[in-house]
């Protein structure tokens, strides 16, 4: 049976070709020539030159397929987000779940809120009650217990061992207050919130859906083929992410529909809304001692050398990241959604990391991702994955690292829409004009001119942070 190119690159893409380790040693000054995609870009090659039209047609039939799959997770993950929104309101008057800073977890009633707060260094521990309850020390003593036996996460942010003594001086030295369920007393800043994080979800969504053509879309023909044919691709690349982005879009706005429409419900419904005027919460707030940020990140110091090691990347950058991305709490959960200590999203950077790593085409699981070990193994892995692939052909080292920390937020594809005049996102092309550049302007170009603000910042913060893990490298 003939197997046509296009097919052929597909299975290529599906088997995740791999080397060893050793093959990629000292890539980061000099990524190598025959690197372990080699096989791939040779079939890109022939496909480029002798790809008939059906071949074309079937490769965009093949990306067709995968957006829609990718929109239908989309659609579903976030009406569970939703789901769970819908019903902490009902109950709590709010809807405090984890992000990237904090993590928040309920009982199994849901009446207590547990936050363990890895940006303001503090724990927050509250309970949903009658008005006639009194909520006394020993119960959050019993809460805090409970967390600390359920995995490593709370002595991460505390610092130290958590044993009895300690919860009993944590709660000692909390701060209690009391107060009444928000939609029952401010139902416009309750609703202002909800709709502000659905438009921050669904820019997300939009950055993110940039990031997956990116990775359907490396390396492939345009690099080799007519410049007026590269034309007609960018364009077809541009009409698809454009009708990608309106589709969020009009998710976003049917979500925003939904959430008004059940909040009007809520407010009609007199009995849930006598119910949530009678409850109150008693907050215990635990602020914890001053760390400085080499203290916070000495649990995962160990395994992101090992890793950092094993691909020739440095440690310090990886700690900067793992700082931005989480402030180094292991079960961050952003609106990606991405996962963990570097904010692994499970259907682009896990992707490509089950390919060259474990030989599966297939995403990482949450579970999985919310391991550290397992979470930085596959942070600095992809790290190398945009070092050794997406941006191989960006010769000076320092440049192409500044081009990496965008390219972890942003993609590859908006790094080379910054140097490439006519916006195209083929990278190849940009390394052409950054190799024309010192890194000091090629830093200077990517902060003044990358699409979002967020990884403008995103660029300050990691290059900043980077000089206060530089002692780990003599470790």
């Amino acid at each position: 049976m003939k197997i046509s190119k296009i097919t052929l690159v597909i299975l290529l893409v599906l088997s995740g070709i791999v080397t060893s380790a050793a093959t990629f040693a000292n890539q980061q000054r000099h990524p190598p020539e025959d690197d372990p995609f080699a096989e791939l870009d040779q079939a890109m090659a022939e496909l480029s030159y002798e790809g008939s039209d059906a071949e074309m047609t079937e490769f965009q039939q093949w990306k067709d397929e995968y957006l829609a799959d990718y929109q239908k997770f989309r659609q579903e993950y976030f009406q569970k987000v939703d789901d769970i929104r819908d019903n902490l309101i009902s109950l709590w008057g709010d809807a405090e779940v984890s992000s990237q800073e904090e993590l928040v977890e309920y009982s199994a009633d849901k009446t207590v809120k547990t936050v363990l707060d890895f940006e303001k260094n503090e724990i927050r521990i509250s309970v949903l009650h009658d008005e006639d309850q009194v909520v006394e020390a020993k119960d959050v003593i019993a809460v805090l217990t409970n967390q600390a036996s359920k995995d490593q996460v709370l002595a991460q942010l505390v610092g130290e061992k958590i044993d009895k003594t300690l919860v009993n001086d944590l709660v000692k030295n909390a701060k209690k207050e009391e107060s009444s369920a928000q939609v029952a007393t401010n139902k416009g800043a309750v609703l202002n919130k909800e709709i502000k994080r659905i438009k921050q979800q669904g820019q997300a969504q939009k950055n993110q859906i940039e990031k997956i053509i990116d990775q359907l879309d490396v390396d492939d023909e345009k690099q080799l083929v007519s410049k007026a044919q590269e034309q007609v691709a960018q364009e077809n690349t541009e009409k698809v992410i454009a009708k990608q982005k309106v589709q969020i879009e009009k998710e976003t706005q049917r979500r925003i529909s939904v959430l008004q429409a059940q909040t009007a419900k809520l407010e009609s419904n007199k009995a849930k809304k006598e119910a949530l005027k009678s409850k109150k919460i008693t907050t215990f707030t635990m602020p914890l001692a001053h760390k400085n940020a080499l203290t916070k990140a000495k649990p995962f110091i160990g395994q992101v050398k090992n890793q950092s090691e094993r691909w020739q990347l440095s440690p310090s950058l990886m700690l900067a990241i793992m700082h931005t991305e989480s402030y180094f709490n292991p079960k961050a959960q952003s609106h990606v959604p991405a996962y963990g200590l570097m904010q692994i999203v499970p259907r682009t950077a896990g992707v490509d990391v089950n390919r060259m790593l474990n030989k599966k085409d297939a995403p990482m699981t949450e579970a999985d991702l919310f391991l550290p070990n397992y979470n930085i193994t596959a942070g600095v892995a992809y790290m190398h994955i945009l070092n050794s692939r997406y941006l191989r052909k960006i010769k000076d080292p320092k440049s192409r690292l500044y081009c990496m920390i965008a390219a972890y937020n942003t993609g590859s594809g908006n790094v080379a829409r910054t140097f490439n005049i006519d916006k195209s996102r083929n990278i190849n092309r940009a390394a052409k004009i950054i190799n024309k550049l010192t890194p000091e302007q090629v830093y200077d170009h990517l902060v003044k001119n990358l699409p979002y603000d967020e990884t403008k910042h995103y660029m300050k913060k990691v290059v900043k942070r980077q000089n206060i893990y530089a002692p780990v490298e003599s470790l």
